[in-house]
């Protein structure tokens, strides 16, 4: 009991009281000496009493010694005791550690001093004896020795509070001290970082559609299509082109037009020129494209004509770094969101072998791009079937008339699709599915005289078809989607009799043409006093037999 009592009031005071040691013939400072140089396991046998009371006498070491013991004695603190030691084990560390954990009788009779020698490595005799010799002088060595024993720890318990210790770091407050956050991260802020654009309105548009188009125009033939485009409000337009002679003659702002400066001859009517300039130019473009669009766009349209070298070698490229674009600002599938429109040469210009070779390669490659769903959608426009429809127009206003009606014929349907009608409503969703469909397009407008008559209205849909302005030789059969829009004027729906009976007689009517594709309907009404259809169908394969066509002349040509 009285053992107990001295134990426990070492912990409660922190300090060892001063206790009389055993007559043992020797004084309690030598035997503390003598056990720090060598501890024998003749020592360990016959010492018991001698160690005890020297555990008690700490208070009358040397204050180097002092700072000694204590170092020894906070490391011997994370040590656990293991079965094998509790078993009978003459190992005082593992014998001391228990000691600390949970005081025992046994565990109280050890010496305090042998333990903390055999904590620094494994409580084996002989490492005992050799680290009692080396601890008769501290040295710098001796101390890297004993950090680096504490790490070794061989116990779980004991690596923990060590591992917790280590990942505290202090910040950097002296110039040039190491900074462990900085170093040691435990994760990237990049890793969970996507790009997005911010918002920029770019050029605004002054329409009214449900669908906001940018327009990129190449060549002669693309710029005065995207001129045809910003004269009905779609300002986000871009006009590009090889030589500034075809540039200074449209009027758009000239902060919108870039010159591709490949020589003062421009590309000609060499492809491979106008491609050699796109790549040349390509992150410029690009630059000018986020400039001038902004990111409130739904849709990309690349306009080229087919015969000539800077838009028949641009188109391919143009393409590609209009979907950069669009991934650019957030569009998810940009090969349903950008398309091309190409115009093929008249009899006259495909005269020329080189001409007609460049209309069949580009039409081809497109119409596969088309085919794959890559770009969404391809529409031809035929000037061939322009000159035939249109004979007796000045030279004046053959292009801009031919160019603002293609242009405002595209504009009707993302205006029709933007409003509400109080019968059947062409819906924005409706628009874009067919936009959206992938392969080639084809629009038409025919004005209906004979309205009463059940199958007029029907025949002017079939008419649609011959009368546009658009190349002709498609399969009606492929289409996948169509829409049919009906506009009348507020008296003759209010006061025509069988009218409705006769409009859904010709939405019939296109679905069978079409081969049973989806139908999208629309009837609205105006202040106009006649009726109006217009027809837009989606999804179509490529116009064969006028590539044919492109193709003997090429053949014929080279004989």
């Amino acid at each position: 009991m009285a053992k107990k009592t001295v134990k426990s009031r070492k912990r409660a005071t922190g300090k060892s009281p001063a206790a009389r040691p055993k007559a043992t013939g020797k004084s309690t400072t030598k035997k503390r000496t003598t056990t720090k140089k060598r501890v024998t396991p003749r020592a360990k046998a016959g010492r018991k009493s001698t160690t005890k009371k020297r555990t008690t006498k700490r208070k009358s070491v040397s204050p180097k010694a002092a700072r000694k013991s204590t170092t020894r004695k906070r490391t011997t603190t994370r040590k656990t005791a293991t079965p094998k030691a509790k078993a009978g084990r003459k190992s005082t560390a593992k014998k001391r550690t228990t000691t600390r954990k949970s005081v025992t009788p046994k565990a109280a009779r050890k010496s305090a001093t042998t333990k903390r020698t055999t904590t620094r490595k494994t409580a084996t005799p002989k490492a005992t004896r050799k680290r009692a010799s080396t601890r008769k002088s501290v040295t710098p060595k001796a101390a890297r020795k004993r950090t680096i024993t504490r790490k070794t720890a061989t116990p779980r318990a004991a690596r923990k509070p060590a591992r917790k210790v280590s990942r505290r770091h202090k910040p950097v407050r002296h110039k040039g001290e190491f900074d462990f956050n900085a170093w040691l991260l435990p994760r990237l802020e990049l890793e969970q970082y996507e790009l997005r654009a911010e918002a920029e309105t770019g050029v605004r548009d002054n329409i009214k559609g449900s669908t906001r188009y940018a327009w990129i125009g190449a060549g002669q033939c693309g710029g005065r299509i995207v001129q045809s485009f910003y004269d009905l409000g779609y300002r986000k337009v871009l006009a590009v082109n090889t030589t500034h002679h075809d540039l200074d003659l449209l009027d758009i702002p000239k902060e919108q037009k870039f010159q591709m400066d490949i020589g003062s001859k421009g590309a000609g009517k060499d492809m491979g020129r106008g491609k050699n300039a796109v790549l040349q130019y390509q992150q410029e473009i690009l630059h000018l494209t986020r400039q001038t669009f902004g990111t409130e766009v739904d849709h990309i349209m690349v306009c080229v004509g087919a015969g000539g070298g800077t838009g028949g070698g641009c188109a391919a490229d143009l393409i590609e770094i209009a979907k950069r674009y669009a991934r650019y600002i957030g569009i998810s599938e940009p090969d349903k969101r950008v398309g091309a429109i190409m115009t093929l040469p008249a009899v006259g210009e495909a005269s020329s072998p080189k001409v007609a070779e460049n209309a069949w390669k580009l039409a081809t490659e497109l119409s596969e791009m088309a085919t794959a769903r890559q770009i969404s959608p391809l529409i031809f426009i035929d000037n061939d079937k322009i000159n035939k429809m249109y004979h007796g127009m000045t030279v004046k206003s053959f292009w801009p008339s031919i160019n603002s009606t293609v242009a405002g014929l595209f504009d009707i349907f993302n205006r029709l699709s933007a409003l509400s009608s109080r019968y059947t409503s062409f819906d924005p969703v409706d628009y874009h599915s067919i936009m959206e469909a992938g392969g080639c397009a084809i629009m038409g407008l025919t004005i209906v005289p004979n309205f009463k008559d059940r199958y007029a209205i029907s025949d002017a849909v079939k008419n649609n078809l011959k009368k546009t302005l658009l190349a002709g030789g498609f399969d009606l059969a492929t289409a996948k989607i169509a829409g049919c829009i009906v506009v009348a004027g507020r008296k003759l729906i209010e006061s025509v009799k069988g009218l409705q009976e006769n409009i859904d007689y010709a939405f019939d009517n296109l679905s069978e043409i079409t081969g049973d594709a989806t139908v999208h309907r629309g009837i609205y009404e105006d202040g106009r006093d006649c009726l109006r259809v217009y027809t837009i169908i989606g999804g179509l394969d490529t116009c064969a037999s006028r590539l044919q066509e492109l193709r003997s002349r090429v053949v014929a040509k080279t004989r």
